[in-house]
């Protein structure tokens, strides 16, 4: 059943392990809720913080700098990637 919503007046926050907003995201998806209105929160083992030293990139992103909260729509492909 889940929660009951109207995606078309909607919007989700998301935050946990990468897998489960993986999972999460695609079932607000399937129920309806575009991408766009769909944020999630990343997290990467940062040392600097302020994106001098690369250890939170995800692809071209530095979470750090540039995040750490997404659209979904504008990270899902660089989830896709397993271990990266």
């Amino acid at each position: 059943p889940g929660a009951v919503f109207d995606p078309g007046n909607a919007a989700a926050f998301v935050c946990g392990p990468e897998v489960m907003m993986v999972f999460v995201v695609r079932a607000l998806v399937d129920r309806g809720l575009p991408a766009d209105r769909i944020w999630i929160s990343l997290e990467r083992n940062m040392r600097c913080g302020v994106g001098h030293c690369g250890h939170c990139q995800l692809g071209p992103t530095l979470i750090c700098r540039d995040g750490p909260v997404y659209r979904a729509d504008e990270v899902a492909r660089l989830l896709e990637v397993r271990e990266l």
